[in-house]
C-alpha cells in the first residue's frame, strides 16, 4: 500500500541567518524497506533509516511527487 508523508523542519538562510519553517508533503509514498519504531520509557532514541519511493499524483501535465512550502517565520519559536 501507500502512505502520505508530511513533515516540518527548520531552514536557516545562509546569508541573513533568518530561521524559517519548511514543510514537506509527499501525497503518495511507497515504503521499500522495513520501518520499526520502539516506544516507551526505557526505549532507546530512534535513528530511522528507510527507503521509499514517491509516486507522481495529479493530472497529466501537472503531476507532482512532492510539495515544499517555506513559511516566512519559524512557527515553533515559542516552544
Amino acid at each position: 500500500g501507500y502512505v502520505e508523508l508530511q513533515g516540518k523542519t527548520r531552514v536557516k538562510d545562509d546569508k541573513s541567518g533568518h530561521v524559517r519553517t519548511g514543510i514537506i508533503r509527499i501525497p503518495k509514498l511507497k515504503l521499500l524497506s522495513d520501518l520499526s519504531i520502539r516506544l516507551g520509557e526505557g526505549a532507546d532514541p530512534v535513528v530511522a533509516d528507510f527507503k521509499a519511493l514517491g509516486i507522481p499524483t495529479g493530472y497529466k501535465g501537472t503531476k507532482v511527487v512532492a510539495e515544499f512550502l517555506f513559511l516566512s517565520d519559524d512557527i515553533d519559536v515559542d516552544i
